[in-house]
């Protein structure tokens, strides 16, 4: 049985403009074909093998790629310490409820940036093998940290080379699909965690991105501040979280080395808006207030043309995150490269997902909107494919209680 999505208006994620009355055909969990109307025989799609959608007056386009979450972390509410501090049971729950969600703001793949202990592992086989629903993941099962460094709760810490080293093997023998170190603070302890500060040195970044790299896999830093960032550029990095102090120079250094950024401008814009309410501390909401005022980070990522890809952290919505984007510099259609083909890039995953082509893996959305005019429009999903498997996300939300925000 086959599935026709039909006179849909097509952006396939390349980045080219997009294709009015187009079709786009889904067997199995393979896309078959992607066209306009006018290249197929319709009387085929008459046959009792099609199932044919009329999709008329939306936008068909790939399924969103969420490049920076934390599946058991995702819309909790209370500080951070508050949450970290959870039973691994209950984070589990919580991570089962986040995987439906993402489904149900069409976001068909997430790169997990960390979970307690082993949880992004186990969340990522359980899903691969039909336990619960939820994205494909892709994970970095936990961050690499100093000891007491950024988020010291929810990593492994290790001082020095050797442990360094050391516990980038353990992280990759688990099975992991890329590497993240903790390369400066951040925004989770005022007097302890200092968002300007370098925490693990050049030499102990550079041996962990050593080791990702002989097995073959990606590496990403959580950096702040253009000392972090570029320790981690001369260690070997290849993707920068947040970017928040980024300078000119620094950016442009980025650029000319083909890094990735993933900026994560919503996190700071919840907490400023809605932290009170979401259990945060005041000093947290007034430091993103502040964040937010001063924030040059989107502003010289486009103009130094860096490339990006779309992450919300734990607070926010991919609708948000693509939101400010858009209102940071990049174009609508820059924005839905960034959340589509550039996560693919980021994630390794390019020849399967992140543009709409036949052979490709059946990851669609429908939206009931136009987002290239309205980016806002990202939040109407009407139908969500992965890997071939239809759902509804009206039905999601009756499972979550749970609208994205």
């Amino acid at each position: 049985m086959a599935t026709v999505l039909k006179n849909g208006l097509l952006i396939d994620g390349s980045g080219r403009d997009p294709i009015p009355n187009a079709v786009v055909v889904i067997r199995g969990d393979k896309i078959e074909a992607v066209g306009t109307l006018a290249e197929f025989d319709q009387t085929a799609f008459e046959s009792p093998d099609h199932e044919v959608i009329d999709v008329g007056g939306k936008v068909v386009m790939p399924g969103l790629i969420n490049c920076h979450d934390h599946m058991d972390d995702r819309y909790g509410l209370g500080t951070y310490q508050e949450k970290a501090a959870l039973p691994l049971d209950w984070k589990a729950f919580r991570g089962a409820r986040n995987a439906l969600l993402s489904l149900q703001e069409g976001t068909t793949t997430v790169r997990d940036l960390g979970c307690k202990q082993s949880m992004g592992l186990s969340m990522k086989k359980a899903i691969a093998q039909g336990l619960i629903l939820g994205p494909r993941i892709v994970t970095c099962g936990e961050p690499i940290s100093m000891t007491g460094g950024h988020g010291w709760e929810m990593n492994i810490e290790a001082d020095g080379t050797n442990e360094v080293r050391k516990a980038a093997r353990k992280l990759l023998k688990a099975g992991v699909d890329f590497i993240k170190v903790m390369g400066s603070g951040g925004y989770l302890e005022i007097s302890k965690d200092q968002p300007w500060s370098l925490q693990l040195s050049e030499e102990e970044m550079r041996v962990a991105f050593e080791e990702a790299k002989k097995a073959g896999k990606k590496t990403t830093v959580h950096a702040h501040p253009p000392v972090a960032i570029k320790a981690a550029i001369a260690a070997g990095v290849d993707c920068v979280e947040h970017g928040g102090l980024i300078d000119r120079e620094t950016a442009e250094l980025m650029a000319r080395e083909g890094i990735f950024l993933v900026p994560t401008l919503a996190a700071s814009w919840v907490t400023a808006e809605r932290g009170l309410e979401l259990g945060k501390p005041a000093w947290l909401v007034e430091k993103s207030r502040e964040h937010m005022r001063k924030s040059q980070t989107l502003k010289l990522a486009v103009q130094a043309g860096i490339k990006m890809a779309v992450g919300t952290d734990p607070a926010a919505s991919m609708a948000q995150e693509m939101e400010l984007m858009q209102e940071g510099g990049l174009s609508a259609i820059e924005v839905l490269v960034a959340a589509t083909r550039h996560g693919a890039e980021l994630c390794d995953l390019a020849d399967e997902i992140g543009t709409l082509e036949a052979g490709k893996s059946a990851d669609v959305i429908v939206i009931d909107g136009n987002p290239l005019k309205d980016m806002r429009d990202i939040r109407k999903i009407d139908l969500v494919f992965k890997q071939g498997s239809m759902y509804r996300p009206s039905d999601l939300a009756k499972a979550t209680g749970i609208y994205p925000l």
